[in-house]
């Protein structure tokens, strides 16, 4: 086994440029270390990923687990209501494997909590780049607002919304609103499968996903129209994605399986591409983050506009 453990950094970063004294003092605090797995250990993973795409167990993501999901925000929602404590936001999803993904690469955390602090300065330099200086943004997909938290870390006057299709995860966030007694943080129900068109984004707001899109798999037009309409500023989605992604590595070709087996977002930056064509939009970045946990590598970047 190998037990020389390394620190993250903000080369661990470098796809998303330049970062701040903010990003870079989280990193120092945080103290996130790790070591590369031995290769017995790395082979037993690889194993345990093949023998989950060839299974017939893998829960397909779509509009029919919201029941799921509801009742996943709603045990969120029983722990907040019962000690008050902002760490009760956290999705009960991080932490099951102590296995994560660096700059494309396997590794094994010392620190228990590492893929939620990973996730964060992840979240932070993203943040800090695209919606610093933002009035209006919104979180679609957003399930406890935990993000939103970590948004307002970034930007501390901006009217942040959550746009939640879990009636649970609506009313956690807005509890969590008064709580903190933050009067620019509200939380909306909103379906992404089915956009309501009656409700209309703020001017010139700022519009972000977090491996929320990943439950739409191909069903996507209706809420890129949805924004499309609606003209915001600027669009970033956080999501696991095929494109940006070489189906020749293997990691990163297992990474694509898995999105295919659980259903996940497909086709969504080629539909953005066509779309640019049309001149409906423009595409200002793609990035492959390199950030990823047990299963897949499934935080890469597109940041778009629609052209107003």
């Amino acid at each position: 086994m190998n037990n020389n453990f390394q620190e993250v950094s903000k080369q661990d970063f470098l796809s998303l440029g330049e970062m701040s004294d903010f990003v870079k003092d989280k990193i120092e605090l945080y103290n996130l270390q790790y070591r590369k797995p031995s290769q017995e250990e790395r082979d037993k993973i690889l194993l345990k990923i093949h023998k989950y795409l060839s299974s017939n167990d893998v829960v397909v993501a779509g509009s029919h687990r919201k029941t799921q999901w509801e009742d996943g925000w709603g045990e969120n929602l029983r722990e907040f209501l019962a000690n008050s404590d902002l760490k009760s936001l956290s999705p009960k999803y991080f932490g099951k494997h102590k296995v994560q993904r660096i700059n494309g690469e396997l590794i094994i955390p010392k620190n228990d909590d590492f893929e939620l602090k990973l996730v964060s300065l992840l979240q932070y330099a993203i943040f800090e780049r695209f919606f610093k200086n933002s009035e209006d943004i919104y979180e679609f997909g957003a399930g406890t607002g935990h993000n939103l938290l970590r948004m307002r870390e970034i930007n501390t006057q901006a009217r942040l919304h959550s746009m939640e299709w879990a009636k649970s995860g609506v009313k956690l966030l807005n509890l969590v609103a008064k709580a903190i007694k933050d009067n620019n943080l509200y939380g909306m129900v909103f379906d992404n499968f089915n956009p309501d068109h009656s409700i209309k984004l703020e001017p010139n707001s700022s519009v972000y996903t977090f491996a929320a899109l990943e439950q739409l798999g191909e069903d996507t037009d209706k809420i890129i129209n949805y924004w499309i309409e609606n003209k915001p500023s600027i669009i970033v989605n956080i999501e696991p994605m095929s494109e940006p992604l070489d189906d020749n590595e293997l990691l990163q070709h297992l990474s694509i399986q898995y999105f295919e087996k659980r259903g996940y977002l497909k086709g969504y930056i080629g539909k953005l591409r066509q779309l640019e064509k049309q001149r409906k939009i423009i595409i200002h970045e793609i990035i492959r983050t390199g950030v990823g946990s047990f299963f897949i590598e499934g935080y890469s970047v597109v940041a778009w506009s629609p052209i107003r």
